[in-house]
């Protein structure tokens, strides 16, 4: 039995599905309604090549040889131009990642034997795939809903263990559920609105004025909870990120070194050193952190250190949590945050190691910084947490109130209902829910806007609303999600 015929609409598209440079393992993917007329020109194996005894099992790998295609007609004296030894894995469709035909070649990784496989498909009819492609098709053939077309793009580019269990269970449907638990009730009202149109003579049919209200109110408490795991998802998807600010030699770039694992940041005792924003990554307890070494803070600084200071504050003011540095005696600079906004900040005592002049910048009475890393004055009051980069004191204190304030952000909600928002859901769950405010509000403000014009609204509502899972969507609009997948998924 050969495959099942596609859409003869669609192209057959061929691409690499596994990053170039070398390796020991390549894939290449081909998928759409000529995908085993391609692959039979292409590879010879049980089931491949010109003379077919018997078709190949399905999603069955077989053994055989790549090389340049033969012709159409399958001429079995044509000699062949070998390319590689290889496996190739039938797929046919609906039963595949596209939903569609599909052979996936497993061949010598490198740069040029799946370069050449590339070429071969192409010059047997097959088209090079776009990016995103693939799982495109998968949308389009139902296989996949838009956003958890999204989550595999996600799950793909995850920097950090937690961002990927987030995506993974996006990617099993859960925002898609969440969605669906706000969704359903609005489409179950807007149909006995459409009804009570219909027979509108018929007193049984008609929908109580505190029921709709209830049935609203409902669906604005759903998308506030999602709205409230909007930031969730966007520390999943690009890491925390802790700016390191403070004045000159107050040892940003020390602590940024130590907390990093690896010297990244130039350091000296000359005011001013460091000029440019330094970023590293750092991985714990399951997150992604970006950390930020910046320019130190100071008003007599030159044209150069001023455009640095300039970014580092800039920097700060885009920070999740600002790490705010002073030396014993030293007081704390201006970050000039915005007023509105602004990230929260943590008061760091550096340099512990060394003591310090009495007082300090912590107030104490015992004079200087201890490396007891205190959160907490007698008072109450913060109390900045005391740090040596020369000897690692205080870090495990400084860490553990870092991830303290990373656990009230919602990352564990988001990842255990699988809700990975990006800027694209929280547009249309904050357009949703202001077009549900909006009706609402006339039912609150005691001037019943009717069954039909509720009716449009809810109708408008659940289209906004349809384009975060792909239930509505637009050309432009899956070209927009799908830009930014790689070639060969």
């Amino acid at each position: 039995m050969d495959f099942g015929s596609n859409d003869p609409v669609m192209d057959t598209v061929v691409a690499r599905a596994t990053p170039e440079g070398e390796g020991g393992l390549a894939v290449v993917r081909l998928s759409g309604p000529g995908a085993m007329t391609i692959a039979r020109r292409v590879f010879l194996g049980p089931g491949f090549g010109p003379a077919l005894a018997t078709p190949p099992a399905p999603r069955r790998a077989v053994y055989g040889i790549l090389h340049a295609p033969t012709d159409a007609q399958g001429d079995e004296n044509q000699p062949l131009d070998i390319i590689d030894e290889a496996l190739a894995l039938p797929m046919p469709g609906p039963h595949s990642y596209t939903g569609e035909d599909t052979v996936e070649f497993f061949c010598h990784g490198g740069r040029q034997v799946a370069a050449a496989v590339v070429r071969a498909c192409q010059e047997a009819g097959a088209v090079a795939a776009p990016p995103g492609e693939f799982t495109r098709r998968a949308f389009l053939n139902g296989r996949l809903t838009l956003d958890q077309a999204e989550a595999v793009a996600d799950l793909i580019a995850a920097g950090s263990e937690q961002a990927a269990r987030a995506a993974v269970a996006q990617l099993r449907g859960g925002l898609d559920a969440e969605l669906g638990a706000v969704e359903w009730p609005l489409l179950d009202l807007l149909v006995r609105l459409e009804g009570s149109l219909e027979f509108s003579d018929d007193d049984d049919v008609a929908i109580p004025v505190t029921e709709t209200r209830l049935t609203l109110n409902e669906a604005i408490e759903g998308l506030d909870h999602l709205l409230a795991l909007a930031p969730a998802g966007r520390l999943l998807r690009e890491g925390i990120h802790l700016v390191l600010a403070g004045a000159p030699n107050a040892g940003k770039s020390s602590l940024f070194n130590r907390l990093v694992g690896d010297d990244r940041a130039l350091v000296d005792a000359e005011p001013g050193t460091t000029r440019d924003v330094v970023a590293a990554p750092v991985r714990r307890g399951g997150r992604l952190y970006v950390l930020h070494d910046t320019a130190g803070l100071r008003d007599d600084a030159g044209r150069v250190e001023t455009m640095g200071i300039t970014r580092a504050r800039e920097t700060a003011a885009g920070a999740d949590l600002v790490l705010l540095l002073a030396e014993a005696g030293d007081g704390w600079p201006s970050l000039a945050l915005p007023e509105v906004g602004a990230p929260p900040v943590l008061r760091v005592a550096t340099k512990c190691d060394l003591g310090g002049a009495t007082g300090g910048a912590t107030g104490g009475a015992t004079g200087g910084w201890t490396c007891a890393g205190a959160s907490r004055g007698a008072d109450g009051a913060a109390v900045p947490i005391a740090t040596s980069a020369v000897t690692g004191a205080g870090l495990d204190t400084l860490w553990a109130a870092i991830e303290k304030l990373a656990e009230t952000w919602n990352l564990d909600e988001a990842i255990s209902l699988g809700v990975v928002l990006n800027e694209r859901h929280r547009q249309r769950l904050l357009e949703g829910r202001d077009e549900l405010s909006q009706l609402l509000g006339l039912y609150d403000g005691g001037a019943d806007p009717g069954d039909e014009v509720a009716g449009t609204l809810l109708a408008a509502t659940l289209a906004r609303l349809g384009e975060i899972s792909g239930r509505v969507f637009s050309e432009q609009l899956l070209d927009g999600v799908f830009r930014r997948f790689c070639v060969g998924k």
